[in-house]
């Protein structure tokens, strides 16, 4: 009897408002080159979780696909740029398109409010 393979997909489907979301940042002209575009955006540990689209740096070791996870490194700034945030971490600059739904954007507050303490 041959031996079963169970395999198990991780996949993150994007909203209509999410990916119209996506289109309109991916339209937009900014001051600075973007690393990747984030979906279900939330902050822990001041750095920035959330769904990776159209990521800029890829090679032959390690493709990072649309609609992975994606973990910034620590976030330098925050400012907005017409419509979205824009983070620039150690590791590239990053654009918030949507938050998650149940802490994404209150924890994206309590970033900014951190930061305005310092």
């Amino acid at each position: 009897m041959p031996e079963v393979i169970e395999l198990e997909f991780h996949s993150k489907d994007v909203s209509e408002f999410q990916l119209h979301r996506l289109v309109r940042a991916s339209f937009r002209k900014y001051t600075v080159p973007v690393t990747a575009f984030i979906s279900d955006a939330f902050i822990a540990d001041d750095t920035c979780v959330g769904v990776s689209f159209d990521h800029s740096k890829r090679d032959d070791a390690y493709h990072r696909v649309d609609g992975s996870i994606l973990l910034t490194g620590k976030i330098q700034s925050a400012r907005k740029e017409g419509r979205f945030w824009l983070l620039e971490t150690q590791d590239g600059n990053y654009v918030i398109t949507s938050f998650r739904r149940d802490l994404g954007r209150a924890s994206f507050l309590k970033l900014l409010q951190s930061a305005d303490r310092s």
